[in-house]
Order: structure tokens, then C-alpha cells, then sequence
């Protein structure tokens, strides 16, 4: 995990307190209170951006794995009845002063007691909701943020993102679909985002200039949240039967209210037309070593670094459908640098403040977001020419065991195939039966933006459930560490015989596809299989 280089190893996160930034400056900080290992205490203090590293009795610069607190799961209605404590004019102003929501929840995990009283810092609801990049956070306490930096267009069959050129957030981001899916629901919600633009609106109503400084108590209004389940890590408090919240680390049952597809542009894509090694376009990039962010510095907008932290899990309700749109193509030789991907290189220190060219150390950026939605359907349509031979093949044969299953690409390091040039991910129909006492795998890979499709692959077995439980992984590895290749090698140990189909005429695109040639691929794929299992 990010290191902060001002801060000792090994120190526990007691309290996090006010918002602060001198009148001429533009960065915001916030204070914190820490205590050591032998329980003294200290007040320091870490940039705004570093919030998503700011999780109470969590432990910053950490050299083992600390136990968390206990751990419960609630559902809410909405945060419509939420006490707030925002408008408590009665509070005493101070470095650590925190506000609260107060409500009652109803338990999931426990039944003897179902309505339990909920204590949640505005600060964790917020950090845990919107603040999973450094540039989120910085973006919610400047107002009209997210009006400058992205224009929408609101078309008959999808919304159009465009990112404008003052934008910020780091390129590589909108290469991981979960990511565009979260930032599409802050963006298009109405909801959300009037909840994430109140956290500027509120700085400004609430903030207060004393000596030098802006200084302001943390608070924003919640957004709805109808019918969504916490999962949460705190302690109860006896003396007032509440339940306070440490840390929320995820979230599921999220409606996003958008129905229509989301597509995301910038003059910054480059659509890639071929390649071999690259770069990992998403997830971490610092292989599990820890470089030390420093405040005091600028990082450099050329140089991102995608360091590990702690994630908070999201599951939609319904998914979002959205992708990269790209004017621009170009050919990429092989192990050439893609410059819209993260460096691999691990600096010693990094900064996540506002990016600018003449940084003296590359900028720190974090993925906060686990996206858990259930979103396979939504590349369904890519196969649907490959299904409706299949479907055909099924009519004319008798198979048992039928199955078909979706799979995306898995992300490996060092390795881009996984993602298309669109942003989402790269899947692969498996069709499996059994045919004639012999287990059959049909394997499909999508590559509709690729000027050299991969054949079908058709497989007959040894052992299907080696299969199951450790061949496939294997094989799915190598497509893509070898760049959309067939693994020959592992084939021929786990195979009686493996053959290729090659695919018929057609518009790979929209999966169009003539009855003749629906049926002379259905007939190559009858003579495979009754060679094979004879």
C-alpha cells in the first residue's frame, strides 16, 4: 500500500478532522490524529487527495497486516430520515471536529436484533462513494468541477461523455469498464450528483477564514441510496446502543438509474489496430511495492503511476453499459509503449496533487472501485452469430450436458489483449456437450476489433473436469499472453484432438450472417466433431 513520506511507519488513523488550505494556495489538506504503537499520540496532517488512504483506526505506512474492526452488514431504506449533524450550530469549532449521519438501519447478517442505530461520518460515506481517485477528490471541493472538465450529450440511444482537454482524470482509468461505469453514475445520476456537488457547495457555505487559512468541517448532503446494503467494519457502543462506523467496503443493490448506453470520448484515445506485448491497461501497476507519496511536490502529467490501495466494492443492480469512442487509429509495433497506459516502473516517491508538465516526480493515481456488477449479458450480442450456429448444430444432433458460458480475458500483467479497443472487456463463449461419449468444448474468442479474427477452436477433451477447475484458466492465460493466439502446447496434453473452424462470411460487427453460410459453418463443425469423436 501508498506510503505518506511525512508520516511514521505504523501509525493509527484516531481521528480525521478539519479541511484546511492558506487563502493564496489551491490545494486542500486535513488534519488527522495518529497514535504510535505504544499509544502516544500525534496531529499531523496529509493532502485532500490522499483521502482515499484515510480510513479511521485503519494504519498509515503499515509494515504487517493489522486484524480489522467487527464487521456487519446493513441495509438501508433511504437517507431520506438520516440525522445530520451539519446544522448543529452548537458545535464547537476545532481541528477534529467530525460530523455524523444518524440512522436506524436493518441488520442482514443477524436476526435476533434486525433494527440496529447507525453512527456514519460524513467524511467515510463520501470517501468510500466518490473519492476512489486522488482526482475525484480534489474535483469535489472546486465547484462546477465535473461541468468543466466533462461536456454530456444526451443522444436518442446513448449519452456521449466528452473529456474535455482541462480534464485530469488519468487516461489509462477509461480503459477499465467498472471504472467508467462508476464515474458514468456520478456523472448522470441526478441524484449522485447533486450529493457530490454538494461537498463543494458546502465548503463554500461553511468553510470560514481564520488568520491565513480556509478552513472548513467536512459534510455534504447524501444521495438517496433506496434500498442499498452496507458493508461496513466498526464497534459498538454500549452506553449508547449505536454501532459506529469505521469504514464502508462496499456496496450492493445500487440502482443507477441509466438506461442508456454511455460512451466516452477524448482527442487522447488512440484506437490501437494491432500489437503485441504492451502494457497492462488497467488495475495496479506498482507489482505490490509501496512508493512513498509526497505532499510537498507536483507530480508529472507524463508520468502516472497506478498504485495498490484499499478498494471499496460495487454492485449495481443494473448494469451500465459504456465504452471508449476513438476518431484516432494507429499501428503499434510490437513492445511498443501504448501512451495511454500507466508506467510499469516503480518510482520511490509520487504525488498525487494536480498533475502539471513540469512535475518533478510522476503522479500518483489509485483505482479505489471493485466493480462486482453482473455484467456479461451485455457483450452477449458479439456471439450471437456464433449462437445461432450452435443452436443449429444442437437442432440437427443429439448432445447432453449442454452448456453455454461467457468469460472475460483475464487481466495479466505486462499484457493488454484482455481489453478491446472499446475499453470492455474481451470475452469468450464456451460452448460445452457431450457428444456421442465424448466431451466437447467450442471455444469462441470476440475479436470484432481486430483485423485478425481468431478461429473457433473446437476441443475434445481428456478430463472435463480438469477442465473446470484449472485447464481453462490456463488456456484463457495464454490467449492472452501469446496476442490472441491459440495455446497449440496445452492443447495437445489435455486434447484427444483439437481442431480450428474457421469462420464463415460476415459482418463481424453486427454478427450478420447468411443462411448459406450459417449452414456451411454448422456443416464444417458436424465433419470436425465426427472425425473427432469417431
Amino acid at each position: 500500500m501508498a506510503k505518506i513520506s511525512h508520516i511514521a511507519k505504523d501509525m493509527k488513523i484516531k481521528k480525521i478532522g478539519t479541511l484546511f488550505k492558506k487563502h493564496n494556495a489551491t490545494n486542500w489538506a486535513i488534519n488527522l490524529g495518529l497514535e504510535n504503537e505504544s499509544k502516544a499520540t500525534e496531529m499531523t496532517y496529509t493532502n485532500f487527495s490522499n483521502a482515499r488512504l484515510l480510513r479511521k483506526n485503519s494504519h498509515i505506512n503499515p509494515t504487517q497486516e493489522y486484524p480489522k474492526s467487527y464487521h456487519l452488514r446493513f441495509k438501508i431504506t433511504s437517507t431520506q430520515d438520516w440525522v445530520s449533524s451539519t446544522y448543529n450550530s452548537d458545535l464547537a469549532k476545532g481541528k477534529f471536529l467530525e460530523h455524523h449521519f444518524l440512522f436506524d438501519a436493518i441488520r442482514i447478517d443477524q436476526f435476533e436484533q434486525p433494527i440496529i442505530k447507525v453512527r456514519l461520518p460524513q467524511f467515510e460515506l463520501a470517501r468510500s462513494l466518490f473519492f476512489y481517485t486522488p482526482y475525484l477528490a480534489r474535483s469535489a471541493v472546486l465547484e462546477n468541477s465535473l461541468s468543466i472538465d466533462f461536456d454530456i450529450v444526451s443522444n436518442p440511444d446513448h449519452y456521449l461523455i466528452n473529456i474535455l482537454p482541462v480534464c485530469s482524470y488519468p487516461t489509462s482509468h477509461f480503459n477499465d469498464a467498472g471504472i467508467r461505469r462508476i464515474l458514468s453514475w456520478i456523472l448522470l445520476d441526478s441524484d449522485i450528483r447533486q450529493s457530490f456537488e454538494s461537498i463543494s457547495q458546502f465548503c463554500t457555505k461553511y468553510g470560514y477564514d481564520f488568520d491565513q487559512y480556509r478552513i472548513w468541517s467536512f459534510c455534504f448532503n447524501p444521495p438517496q441510496l433506496s434500498g442499498v446494503i452496507f458493508d461496513v467494519y466498526g464497534y459498538y457502543k454500549a452506553e449508547t446502543s449505536e454501532f459506529f462506523v469505521n469504514e464502508i467496503s462496499g456496496f450492493q443493490n445500487i440502482s443507477s438509474n441509466i438506461s442508456k448506453e454511455v460512451a466516452f470520448y477524448s482527442d487522447k484515445f488512440i484506437e490501437s489496430k494491432s500489437g503485441g506485448k504492451g502494457e497492462n491497461s488497467s488495475g495496479t501497476k506498482n507489482d505490490g511495492k509501496a512508493p512513498t507519496i509526497n505532499d510537498d511536490e507536483e507530480g508529472n502529467s507524463d508520468d502516472v503511476q497506478i498504485i495498490d490501495v484499499v478498494t471499496t466494492h460495487f454492485d449495481f443492480l443494473e448494469a451500465i453499459e459504456t465504452r471508449k469512442s476513438s476518431k484516432k487509429s494507429r499501428h503499434r509495433n510490437q513492445g511498443t509503449k501504448d501512451p495511454e497506459l500507466p508506467s510499469t516502473n516503480t518510482p520511490s516517491e509520487v504525488s498525487t496533487n494536480e498533475p502539471i508538465s513540469e512535475g518533478t516526480i510522476p503522479s500518483a493515481e489509485f483505482n479505489g472501485v471493485e466493480d462486482e456488477t453482473e455484467d456479461l449479458h451485455l457483450y452477449l450480442d458479439r456471439f450471437s452469430a456464433f449462437q445461432q450456429m450452435i443452436d443449429l448444430f444442437c437442432k440437427e444432433n443429439i448432445v447432453k450436458n449442454f452448456r453455454f458460458q461467457l468469460h472475460k480475458l483475464p487481466n495479466i500483467q505486462g499484457h493488454s489483449k484482455h481489453i478491446k479497443t472499446d475499453g470492455n472487456p474481451r470475452c469468450v463463449a464456451e460452448v460445452s456437450f457431450r457428444l456421442n461419449q465424448q466431451d466437447i468444448v467450442i471455444l469462441e474468442v470476440d475479436t470484432s476489433d481486430n483485423k485478425k479474427p481468431l478461429s473457433t477452436r473446437v476441443l475434445s477433451l481428456k478430463d472435463i473436469s480438469q477442465w473446470n477447475t484449472t485447464d481453462r484458466a490456463k488456456v484463457l492465460e495464454l490467449v492472452v499472453t501469446q496476442c490472441l493466439r491459440w495455446p497449440k502446447g496445452i492443447f495437445k496434453n489435455i486434447c484427444y484432438k483439437n481442431s480450428t473452424l474457421n469462420h464463415p462470411r460476415m459482418n463481424t460487427k453486427k454478427q450478420e450472417i447468411s443462411e448459406q453460410e450459417l449452414k456451411g459453418w454448422m456443416r464444417r463443425l458436424e465433419f470436425i466433431l465426427t472425425n473427432e469423436v469417431s
